[in-house]
């Protein structure tokens, strides 16, 4: 029995030494030779386009996550500009908006220091712009001695005239309404017509003026104040064409409204002294009442 384990510990001892011995050897000669090296070399030549297929897949996979992510921050970039410039669009239009506003609200002073009757400013509530009639609705009424017949205007010139009273808000015929007419004159030469309405934005007939009478394109129309409703020069309407047919005693006369209908902007209600007495309107401040 000892015989044979002693035997088998000799081969162990055998082997290690045979191992050992064969490791010392590779050793020298990795050390001392190129033999392994090129080896080494041809074997990682050989195994390299294998390693780099099995990467492929890794690199598609890596490349397609940078690319979704360049796309999404690419994405968001473009939208918080395109947010960005709605805004500055937004206040770009609210800056031209106000200045608009204080260039109107300047102009209307300026005429409401000229006109020597008591002006109420009003804001237009809602337009009404249909065929043949043409309406608005101010923000005034019978609370604020607001009157049927009572003239209104902007800085522009003469817009029309009240037609029904509320207790809070007017209803307005604007002089192209196409039942509306206004005695005017030529602001040139004197000479007097009447500007009727068409139903039609902007455009007025201007009739009674005869085919050898002075009657220009660009003569301004003004009110005559003949009607005792509407006070004496205020801008109307620009002569826009004439036609002279020889056969006919009067020319065609066609002009175009100067006061146009902007709404969110003020306009004045006039009161006429022919009509209502100016101590009876006094007394609700007329004179004082500011531009909002």
């Amino acid at each position: 029995m000892n015989t044979v384990s002693g035997s088998k510990a000799q081969r162990l001892d055998l082997r290690m030494a045979l191992a050992t011995t064969i490791a010392v050897m590779l050793i020298v000669i990795e050390s001392n030779s190129d033999i392994l090296r090129n080896v080494r070399t041809a074997l990682f030549l050989v195994v390299k386009p294998v390693v780099q297929v099995a990467q492929v897949p890794s690199q598609i996979n890596n490349s397609l996550q940078r690319n979704f992510v360049d796309r999404e921050i690419l994405r968001q970039r473009l939208d918080a500009i395109t947010q960005e410039n709605f805004e500055l669009r937004e206040r770009v239009n609210e800056l031209k908006s106000q200045e608009l506003r204080s260039q109107w609200l300047a102009e209307l002073l300026e005429v409401r220091e000229k006109i020597e009757l008591p002006v109420l400013p009003a804001n237009l509530v809602s337009v009404q712009l249909l065929p043949i009639t043409h309406k608005v609705v101010l923000d005034r009424g019978s609370q604020q001695q607001v009157y049927i017949g009572q003239p209104v205007l902007d800085h522009r010139g003469l817009i029309g005239q009240v037609t029904d009273v509320t207790l809070n808000e007017s209803a307005v015929t604007l002089i192209t309404d196409a039942k509306h007419s206004v005695p005017v004159r030529i602001q040139r030469n004197g000479l007097l017509a009447i500007a009727h309405g068409l139903g039609i934005r902007e455009q007025l007939l201007v009739s009674g003026l005869r085919t050898n009478q002075d009657v220009e394109v660009g003569d301004i129309l003004i009110t005559s104040g003949l009607d005792n409703r509407f006070p004496p020069g205020y801008p109307v309407a620009e002569i826009s064409s004439v036609e002279r047919n020889l056969n006919a005693s009067f020319a065609e006369v066609s002009a175009v409204a100067l006061a146009l209908v902007d709404p969110g902007f003020e306009v004045l209600m006039v009161w006429n002294n022919e009509v209502n007495s100016v101590d009876t309107l006094s007394s609700i401040g007329l004179n004082e009442a500011p531009i909002n």
